[in-house]
């Protein structure tokens, strides 16, 4: 796959950007969200770092990252929360999300080398939701499993430390800030496509995704999660290779 090879991805500090930069960005998110730049940029600066996906210099995708401590029912965990999760459609299916996904439990493992790492993160539409089920053995929430009480009790420990009143833990959603939502192009559903069960479940626990709500996940980033992640790059290379 020689063109994800030359594919680069860099991670910086939200305060190290440049204007050039933040110009880029903000040309990928309005490809994307409707939403006004001020306070698009705003959201972002209070991220700790940035990843960008480039090619030859030409920006792909972006995903904002936090990595943080947490305490629950007693124990010590990491997280890593992200957000604003921007990948142009060509360059999907490729394992830039897992790469970008396996360096950062890395770093954060070195960071806490003794605390279970887990994946936090909200969904605006059902491709980004589709990471956990095509890529993860455990995962929350899921169609065919209730969330057990001890992570439903973590996902609104972490929700409401995050979005404050916007969480609505009965739902297990964000509601919109109004302020942001998904362009009609960006991820629509395609009609029949809600037939698959991971969609169909999405669509369901989240109606008002186009208007700008947010499913809120976790994914304990474990061996068993990790193996099943190493899987499906391989057969995703695979893929590439034949085409």
């Amino acid at each position: 796959m020689p063109e994800t090879d030359r594919i680069a991805i860099e991670v910086r500090p939200t305060g190290a950007l440049t204007s050039t930069m933040w110009d880029e960005v903000w040309q990928l998110t309005a490809e994307f969200y409707d939403v006004d730049r001020a306070y698009a940029e705003a959201e972002l600066r209070k991220r700790q770092s940035l990843a960008m996906f480039r090619m030859n210099g030409a920006l792909l995708g972006v995903a904002s990252i936090d990595v943080y401590p947490a305490r629950f029912r007693g124990r010590r965990l990491g997280i890593i929360s992200t957000t604003h999760v921007l990948l142009r459609e060509n360059w999907r299916g490729r394992n830039l999300l897992q790469r970008l996904g396996l360096r950062t439990f890395l770093r954060t493992r070195l960071r806490y080398p003794f605390r279970p790492i887990y994946w936090f993160f909200d969904s605006f539409s059902y491709k980004s939701y589709l990471l956990l089920p095509r890529n993860f053995v455990d995962y929350w929430p899921r169609h065919d499993a209730p969330t057990p009480e001890r992570y439903a009790a973590l996902i609104d420990e972490l929700a409401t430390r995050s979005y404050g009143p916007a969480w609505r833990p009965a739902r297990g959603v964000v509601v919109r800030s109004g302020q942001k939502r998904l362009r009609e192009s960006a991820a629509p559903v395609a009609p029949g496509s809600d037939s698959d069960p991971d969609v169909g479940f999405f669509t369901r626990t989240n109606p008002g995704h186009a208007e700008g709500d947010m499913l809120v996940c976790l994914c304990p980033l474990n061996l068993r999660n990790w193996l099943s992640v190493g899987r499906k790059m391989l057969q995703r290379a695979r893929r590439q290779r034949q085409h």
